[in-house]
């Protein structure tokens, strides 16, 4: 008997070995598995591939152009993006039409609207075309959901480069191979064959598949096998040097509480709050654990922010039913759609942010449209108070206040226009043209001229731009 426990505790510590040799392994070659996937996406995007990004995140939109076109030297006509999801249909049809290999990257929430539905509609339509979901911290439930609209991939924001690069990759290219070994190793874990699965996993290191996957899992395994500094290493491994992964602190965060060590535990919660601040039931694990450890002071604050949080999502809850309704009613009763977008904006009155800000344009248009441009004027104006060097919100007031006859106020809104961005008549010829119709009520020619030629230039078959500047030249 003792005979068979030494055999045994020889092969564990064999094994045990290979394991620490295949996890070192695998660190030195994630610079080569990083050139792997920065292949795949270069050949793609050189075979007529291209990257259409739905998303009004700038930050974001900056980080993948940044990758593409900077990192990866690929030319910008690879990227374009649409800061809403109404024309995503017609442009992934012209886009296949054309030959194109289009990769959606488009955010499950846009402006108060789940997008989900949309991304099932453009599978059912283009079965053929890869579709990432961006979306802030979520569970399992609705990351299988999403899969189910039919998505390939998901991507919790904020991402690092890496993490990018590695998403678009394998929803480009994905690794079957690794998907069947893990999957494997997760059975071989369930029958609590540990070091059978720890085997799996080497090898599937070794054929220099996503690391991170495999060490989260081994995380997983040594955690089972209360090999818990062991775990930690593997999750801290997962991470790969960045906190913005998410899935890796959660395990050691578990980890903590299985061993009972509260303080390290809270230590991994608040790393995941700071990235992901969005979490209401998080806020209050920490508040809890925080008055365990007698930390009362420190629990209330967090306590604080857990209610500003909940008050906040719960009025967003509410403008976001408010937008999706408005939706329906825009084309066919737009004095309906106003009042539901307004009621939207007034929920959110104590969290206006630049989120808001294409809801007031929509407004605004409603209103100006209904003869009302008072009160689209105001809608200008309060989206002005939170951006206030928006030169479009100016021009939209030059217009509204143009429609009502404040033509002081016009002009002085379309001289603000110009001079934040004062390529804005190079825009469209219709705007050149409107901001010299503003000038023109003012008998401003000294403005209105110039801008009436460079409508012309853009379209001379602008007749409206024609006839003022003929009035002009008359005058």
């Amino acid at each position: 008997m003792s005979d068979e426990s030494s055999t045994g505790g020889l092969a564990r510590r064999l094994q045990m070995r290979r394991v620490d040799q295949s996890m070192a392994r695998a660190q030195t070659q994630s610079k080569k598995q990083q050139q792997d996937y920065t292949g795949i996406l270069v050949d793609n995007l050189r075979e007529n591939g291209q990257i259409i990004l739905v998303s009004d995140d700038m930050a974001f939109a900056g980080s993948l152009r940044e990758l593409v076109c900077n990192t990866l030297k690929m030319p910008q006509s690879c990227i374009s993006q649409q800061a809403n999801a109404e024309n995503l249909m017609r442009i992934a049809r012209n886009a296949v039409e054309n030959k194109k290999a289009p990769l959606i990257i488009i955010e499950q929430n846009l402006r108060g609207r789940d997008l989900t539905y949309i991304v099932k509609l453009l599978k059912i339509g283009f079965p053929e075309l890869k579709v990432i979901i961006l979306a802030k911290e979520t569970d399992r439930q609705r990351f299988v959901l999403l899969h189910e609209s039919g998505v390939d991939g998901c991507l919790v924001k904020p991402a690092d480069s890496q993490a990018l690069l590695e998403k678009i990759a394998l929803t480009l290219r994905p690794n079957d191979q690794l998907e069947r070994s893990l999957e494997w190793a997760r059975v071989l874990l369930g029958q609590e064959e540990y070091l059978r699965a720890l085997q799996v996993c080497t090898q599937a290191l070794e054929q220099q598949s996503n690391a991170s996957a495999v060490f989260l899992l081994m995380g997983d395994i040594f955690r089972s096998m209360k090999e818990y500094d062991k775990a930690v290493e593997a999750y801290g491994k997962a991470m790969g040097g960045s906190t913005i992964y998410l899935d890796p602190l959660r395990k050691m965060s578990e980890l903590y509480a299985e061993t009972g060590d509260m303080q390290k535990q809270i230590e991994c919660l608040e790393k995941m709050d700071e990235v992901s601040p969005l979490n209401l039931e998080r806020k209050i694990q920490i508040g809890e654990l925080l008055l365990k450890l007698n930390q009362s002071e420190k629990a209330r604050k967090v306590f604080d922010s857990a209610m500003k949080l909940s008050n906040r999502q719960a009025r967003e809850n509410v403008s976001g039913v408010a937008y999706r309704v408005a939706d329906l009613y825009v084309s066919t009763d737009p004095e309906t759609a106003a009042s539901f977008l307004q009621r939207g904006l007034d929920a959110r009155k104590e969290f206006w942010s630049m989120e808001d800000i294409a809801t007031f344009n929509r407004l605004g248009i409603l209103l100006r449209r209904m003869g009302k441009w008072e009160d689209a004027a105001n809608a200008y104006l309060k989206a002005i108070s939170v951006a206030p060097n928006d030169e479009n919100l100016h021009y939209n007031l030059a217009m509204a206040r143009l429609e009502g006859k404040e033509l002081e106020g016009a002009r002085a809104s379309a001289l603000k226009a110009m001079a934040i961005n004062p390529d804005l008549p190079r825009k469209s010829s219709r705007i050149a043209s409107n901001l010299a119709a503003v000038f023109m009520s003012t008998n401003d020619k000294m403005h209105a001229m110039p801008l009436l030629r460079q409508a012309l230039e853009q379209d001379p078959e602008n007749t409206e731009a024609r006839e003022l500047l003929a009035n002009a030249e008359k005058e």
